[in-house]
């Protein structure tokens, strides 16, 4: 990346009618590096960056001379990386660059922070992570990254004492939550907005009451861990009014996590017939809710919750830049409410579902029970279900994807979606940009570039959209170049 830095702080200086000893003995720096920073000889630290930018009222980037294009394309390159890094060790390396390109981009601090937590103990510097979480927080003014912040650093933070201090110095001692206030300004004013808000702050802690009752670690006693999940499971059904727990409704993400506990708690004991029949109800009520056309209404089962009434909208979020863009995570069901009263900013967030999450957790076994039975036929069916029901490679799937704006092409060309399978068989969706100026060329080069960082072992152009989001026959240019370079349906590298 050219960096202007030089320019753009000479240019800076200029404009306040500053010396270079006067903007030196402002900053505490000395001339002569004030001198080597406009001439480009040197460039500062990272942690001085944000000062000079401040002390302008100008941001880090702007100072540097990124472009807002070049920014998002860098940033999500660098994302891309990062999800398809195989170890920690090649997350942190990834996380170091991206925050020393970028040092106010919070989500690189925050995973660089949880990172650390997952090297193993004697390659931690916990020294380093302090100071990365002491800087971030002193320069970080976005309220919610703040918040993410300090969860981030308490993740990774092992030292009790250190941890205590930390929260002592930057935690608030009572919940002054902008729920909370707003909920107190609204009060005798408007009592639809109070009520929503009400309503709001109720199914989260019911929410969080769920979550208690089903958690293993709250009682360390299976048995009792499984009385607790039959409870939640009982409230759930009256919560929501239905019986039936494979009936999507907006307690979804509380029905999964109960009957996956449910599920990994009987298996400890080897109850196969209980253990796979809360699986079946899990696997069931994914595929369900993955299958409900958009525009389908999701509601909590009763008025008491009735602001947070939703439809739903099917998603994906695509990552990388440029004229390729990766599809990692599989679909999304959005939750659009239909009745909150607020025009403008909106305190309650919309409660989206991401089946990745819950996947993940089946096909990869990470809990103790479910990794004991990875293997068995029955456990396997299980997996296969889950992992078509998410498939974001599927046809119906990506057909979707292109057609109804999940991917857009700016230029108003076509996209050709290539089905990918990455390190350890893991299913990919490619999408390719077409270029008014040269085609799929560059779309195809940074394919490429992807397919080397994600490991991909095969690959296949799958489908194409014109610019009016209809499906028309795939461009021989993308299938030709694929077979050209190794990497055609039938090529599998070593």
């Amino acid at each position: 990346m050219n960096l202007n830095f030089g320019a753009n702080l000479k240019r800076l200086r200029r404009e306040r009618d500053m010396t270079q000893e006067e903007l030196a003995d402002a900053l505490g720096l000395s001339v002569q590096a004030i001198s080597r920073y406009e001439t480009a000889a040197a460039y500062p630290d990272i942690e001085m960056l944000p000062v000079i930018a401040g002390y302008f009222g100008v941001t880090v980037d702007y100072i540097l001379g990124v472009s807002e294009k070049e920014r998002e394309s860098r940033r999500d390159d660098y994302y891309s990386r990062f999800r398809a890094a195989d170890s920690a060790d090649e997350r942190i390396e990834i996380l170091n660059k991206w925050r020393a390109e970028f040092p106010d981009d919070w989500m690189a601090v925050y995973n660089s922070m949880i990172a650390v937590g997952e090297l193993s103990e004697e390659k931690r510097d916990m020294n380093a992570l302090r100071q990365i979480a002491k800087n971030a927080l002193r320069r970080c003014t976005d309220p919610v990254w703040h918040d993410s912040l300090i969860y981030g650093y308490l993740n990774s933070e092992d030292d009790e004492k250190i941890a205590l201090d930390f929260i002592d110095e930057y935690g608030s001692e009572r919940d002054v939550s902008k729920l909370r206030l707003m909920s107190g300004y609204y009060h005798g004013r408007d009592e639809s907005k109070e009520r929503a808000l009400y309503q709001y702050q109720m199914f989260v802690q019911i929410n969080n009451v769920l979550d208690f009752l089903t958690a293993y670690r709250n009682v360390g006693d299976v048995r009792m861990a499984i009385d607790g999940c039959e409870q939640a499971i009982d409230i759930l059904k009256k919560l929501s009014a239905n019986p039936d727990l494979t009936k999507p409704d907006k307690w979804i993400d509380a029905k999964l996590l109960a009957l996956l506990r449910l599920s990994n708690n009987y298996l400890f004991f080897d109850d196969r017939k209980n253990g796979f029949e809360a699986l079946n109800t899990a696997v069931s009520l994914i595929e369900n809710m993955i299958n409900l056309p958009d525009g389908t209404k999701i509601t909590c089962g009763t008025k008491r919750f009735d602001s947070l009434d939703c439809v739903t909208q099917k998603g994906a979020t695509p990552c990388g830049g440029g004229d390729c863009l990766s599809i990692l995570n599989g679909l999304a069901i959005i939750l659009k409410y239909e009745n909150l009263p607020f025009d403008g900013k909106c305190p309650i967030d919309e409660r989206n579902f991401y089946p990745a999450d819950y996947r993940s957790i089946i096909t990869g076994a990470s809990w103790h029970n479910f990794a004991r039975y990875k293997d068995d036929p029955e456990y396997q069916k299980y997996v296969e279900r889950v992992e078509r029901a998410d498939d974001v490679t599927d046809r119906k799937n990506v057909e979707f994807i292109l057609t109804h704006g999940v991917v857009q092409n700016p230029n108003g060309g076509r996209l050709c979606a290539v089905r990918t399978v990455g390190r350890g068989g893991k299913r990919l969706l490619h999408v390719l940009i077409e270029n008014p100026q040269n085609g799929f060329t560059r779309a195809l080069e940074q394919f490429y570039g992807a397919a080397e960082r994600e490991g991909i072992t095969e690959s296949e152009a799958v489908m194409t959209a014109d610019g009016n989001r209809k499906i028309v026959d795939t461009p021989q240019e993308v299938v030709d170049w694929l077979k050209l370079n190794g990497m055609g349906a039938e090529h599998k590298h070593n």
